[in-house]
């Protein structure tokens, strides 16, 4: 948290927005997640920002290509690109920390699973999400960001999960949820699309799968 906010508070990274995982964990809380992904809408001069960074931050690798610079500050991966797609709905402020709205980052894990389909973290968001939105709002919002995607492809990649990299651990907070889960949610919410799903408390989650069936009263007196 503590480089996030002084990247915020950098006037040269004004334009740039926190996005991805980590902005959707700061928000709901469902994993960990401490890469920065900071995007803006607009193009911007890579080697001036490579270059700031070079000399402001404890830089050990940095990557710049056109509208893009990748690199390890304090040992986080942190990316800055451009990402030239409209906002849907506007920036919120979180304690100091510019964010992205829940359903731009809808948006843009829709996209991602569509495009690429090989982080398992992208379809535990989607999973998450689902528990806020019906299947039906986030693919609107994909539509709205992202016109030129197919949306009945963007819909159907949520069920193709044969390029997973299982490899990457996802870290849940609170819970660990069984992959069979996650991929029965995405199933139901394709066919269901105006579902909204229930979250399952962790402690009451617990107790219904160690709870014992048909337990017997022991014999005995009562005290």
């Amino acid at each position: 948290m503590d480089l996030i906010d002084r990247l915020m508070k950098d006037d040269k990274f004004s334009s740039f927005n926190l996005v991805g995982g980590t902005a959707l964990a700061l928000k709901i809380g469902h994993r960990k997640s401490i890469d920065i992904d900071l995007f803006t809408t607009s193009g911007f001069n890579s080697p001036e920002i490579s270059n700031h960074l070079s000399e402001n931050y404890n830089v050990t690798r940095i990557q710049a290509i056109n509208n893009g610079v990748f690199c390890l500050v304090d040992g986080v991966k942190v990316d800055l690109l451009a990402h030239q797609y409209p906002l849907i709905e506007d920036v919120e402020i979180i304690d100091g920390i510019r964010i992205i709205s829940l359903m731009d980052i809808s948006a843009m894990k829709l996209n991602a699973i569509y495009n690429n389909g090989t982080r398992l973290k992208d379809f535990v968001d989607v999973y998450t999400l689902l528990e806020s939105f019906p299947l039906k709002d986030l693919l609107a919002a994909s539509e709205q960001k992202y016109p030129q995607n197919n949306i009945s492809m963007v819909r159907n990649a949520l069920l193709h999960h044969e390029d997973i990299d299982f490899n990457v651990p996802v870290d849940f907070i609170g819970q660990d949820i069984k992959w069979s889960v996650i991929a029965d949610r995405l199933r139901e919410a394709v066919n269901n699309p105006q579902k909204v799903f229930i979250k399952i408390p962790p402690l009451t989650q617990k107790l219904m799968e160690t709870k014992p069936r048909n337990r017997q009263k022991p014999k005995g007196p009562r005290l």
